[in-house]
Order: structure tokens, then sequence, then C-alpha cells
């Protein structure tokens, strides 16, 4: 009975704990980026897909801080974030010590290794991503779950939704792999790469016009990402990476946009879920062929024009 106990009080503080991270941040982090594109807008979104994308968030966060907090006690990761603490339970084949840097009595000294550690561990986990991504695109029970996130006709931070099993997917082909291929001996970095990946991700889905330059192919912005949820032909398979073009460069994916090239997205034949129910049955019904979504609203476009 006390392990009964002892277990649902480690699970009720875990979530205590990771509720400002999974919780509070994403929400400030999305107010944010809609802020930004309401006084830099790139394209005018509809106040109803806002709202629709904030509903669908706010479900998908809720369901998931439940469920991950659950899988990172099963699983035995200390932190549901790519790379964990040497002092956590997982034992990573290589770990980086970071902590001559991180605990320096120079300021700029810890800040290049905070750095170092954060941008290094997100890099190292797309490599993950990415090909999950890449079958998230082949196979079509995994495409299932995507087609969700990529229905989604007006793109913004706060209508960027993936489907509550994609959290859980990306945990069992990336979190898992990461923490035991690397830990790092700097407590705070996990969540620090969760605050990373996180606002990242608003920042990709925005349609705000931020233009961060040369930055773009080490780092992907909104602009890039787009190109992956284009409905145009040139643009089908194209970056899968999320958090550095590095992946897409090295395997012949990458596509990088003209400075005015902001092409439509969604898909052809099935239409944005308007509902909490349709956002969370969608997986279930319909076809899977991501070559016909993609391409058939080109095919209507010519056919248009002809």
């Amino acid at each position: 009975m006390l392990q009964v106990l002892d277990a649902a009080y480690s699970w009720l503080y875990g979530i205590g704990n990771s509720f400002l991270i999974r919780v509070q941040y994403p929400a400030a982090t999305c107010l944010f980026f809609l802020l930004l594109e309401l006084v830099l807008p790139r394209q005018r979104a509809s106040w109803a897909s806002y709202w629709r994308g904030a509903r669908m968030v706010m479900v998908g966060i809720a369901i998931n801080t439940i469920v991950l907090s659950l899988l990172t006690m099963a699983s035995g990761v200390e932190n549901a974030a790519p790379g964990t603490d040497v002092s956590g339970s997982t034992k990573p084949l290589a770990f980086l010590d970071l902590s001559p840097l991180t605990t320096s009595s120079d300021i700029w000294t810890r800040i290049v290794g905070y750095t170092i550690a954060t941008f290094g561990i997100a890099c190292v986990s797309d490599f993950f991503y990415y090909w999950m991504h890449r079958a998230q695109h082949r196979f079509g029970w995994f495409w299932r779950f995507h087609r969700v996130h990529h229905s989604i006709g007006e793109m913004s931070a706060t209508n960027s939704y993936h489907h509550v099993f994609e959290d859980l997917f990306q945990f069992v082909a990336v979190t898992i792999p990461m923490s035991f291929l690397l830990g790092v001996a700097s407590g705070p970095v996990p969540w620090l790469v969760i605050v990373v990946l996180n606002t990242h991700s608003y920042f990709i889905h925005s349609n705000a016009r931020l233009n961060i330059g040369p930055l773009r192919y080490v780092f992907s912005d909104n602009r890039v990402h787009r190109i992956h949820h284009s409905i145009e032909e040139r643009h089908l398979n194209r970056n899968f990476s999320t958090t550095t073009p590095l992946w897409d460069v090295l395997f012949g994916t990458a596509y990088f946009p003209r400075h005015d090239e902001w092409p439509a997205v969604g898909l052809a034949d099935i239409a944005e879920p308007k509902t909490v129910s349709q956002y969370l049955l969608m997986p279930f019904y319909g076809e899977a062929t991501v070559r016909k979504h993609k391409l058939q609203a080109t095919v209507e476009r010519r056919e248009q024009a002809a």
C-alpha cells in the first residue's frame, strides 16, 4: 500500500514540477507569437482559425501532460526531454560533462556551456525526429495521425496543433533513444531543450513576418517550414527537419524558399477538424495516401486554370 501511495505521490509531484514547462510556458510562448502575428502579419488568418487551434492545443496539452508523465515514470527516463541528467535512472552510452563550463565563475563561460549543450542536443535529437517525420509521410498508418497537422489550412501560432498521439510517438522515437544515447551532466539542460524546441515550434508555424537572414541555413524559420506544408508539387517531401536544415541538406530533401515564396498550405481532400471530437477521431477514418492528398490541389488548380 505504501508503494502505491509513494508512486501516486511521485506522479503528482512530477506533474507539478513539469506544469510550468508543459502548460504555462507553451501558453505564454503561443501568446507571444500570436501578438507578433497581429502586429507583423505575413498573411491574415481568421479569428475562427485562431480559436479553433487554441482549443485543440489546450486539449492536447491536458492529455499529454498526464500521459507523458506516466510514460516518463514507466520508462525510467528521468526527464521527458532529449538528453538526461547522468544522475538519473537511465544509463546513456555517452555523456557530455559541461560542468566546468556551466559552473564557471565567469558568466559568459556559463552562457557558452549552456548554449552548446542545449542547441547541440536539440540538433542531434532533430536527427531522430527527421527520420520519424519521414516515416510519417511514408507509411499510411503513421500518416493517419500526422495528416491532422497537415490538414490545417490557416497555419498560425495557435493553429499548428498535432494529434495527441504524435507526442507519444515522439517520446518513443526521439526522447527515449536520445536519453539512452547521450546524457548531459548539467541538471537544467533537458528542460532548456524543451524550452528551445517549444519556442522554435511556435516560431516555425507562426504567420509572422520575421526575417532571421542567413541564420535560416542553420536554424529553420517559418518560411522554410511552410514549404513542408505546401500544396505545391515541387515542395512535396521537402524540409522534414524542424530544428535545423542540416539533416535535409545531408539527405537530399532540403528546399530553401525565395524571399517572396509563401505557398498555400493544407490538404486538398481532407478538411481541417472543426471540433475536438473530429480532432481526436480523424486518424481513424478516410484514406491514408499522402501523395494523393498533397498533389490533388495542384491538379485541380491546373484544371481550373485551363
